[in-house]
């Protein structure tokens, strides 16, 4: 089982991706959690952020995800897929593949911007911000879409909804 978290930054893929995580590993002990931040530090953050490096990151984490899944793995990942390409290729070569987009209003993405992004992009003083200067494809299929603009206790209410959606569509865990 495979469920991607994807979103721009700062929408709360990480937040929810590990709330989720500790309440499937209870059930599912094969189930591991990837941020897509963290999985940029495993390469030393060798990669910039333009789309082409974007690509290639995106092309190192669909590839172990699938072989992880193979394997008899449950995967939860956060991580900004920019493309509906690669969104395509999970669905395609990833049995049990579960999607949820999350999105947020700007507003709400300045009010939590810990990494400080999108004050310096709209401010110019950096590039390659994701919904800023470089595009983000919305999902054409996702499992399952959240709006987050709301508070983090709310927003981590979803879990219980996810938990139900998986169970509605018949997904399972290894």
């Amino acid at each position: 089982m495979v469920i991607w978290i994807t979103g721009i930054s700062s929408t709360g893929k990480s937040t929810l991706g590990k709330k989720l995580f500790i309440k499937i590993k209870k059930k599912f002990k094969s189930t591991i959690f990837f941020d897509g931040d963290k999985f940029r530090e495993i390469f030393q953050n060798d990669i910039k952020y333009t789309l082409i490096d974007r690509d290639i990151n995106a092309v190192r984490l669909t590839k172990l995800v699938k072989n992880l899944s193979e394997q008899k793995v449950n995967i939860i990942i956060s991580a900004n897929l920019t493309n509906n390409k690669f969104r395509r290729w999970m669905r395609k070569n990833v049995k049990n593949y579960y999607e949820i987009y999350i999105s947020a209003s700007l507003k709400s993405l300045l009010k939590r911007d810990y990494k400080n992004l999108y004050n310096r992009a709209l401010k110019k003083k950096i590039k390659n911000v994701v919904g800023v200067d470089l595009p983000f494809k919305i999902p054409t299929k996702s499992d399952l879409y959240l709006k987050n603009d709301q508070s983090k206790n709310n927003f981590l209410k979803n879990i219980d909804k996810i938990i139900l959606d998986l169970k509605k569509k018949k997904f399972s865990f290894y």
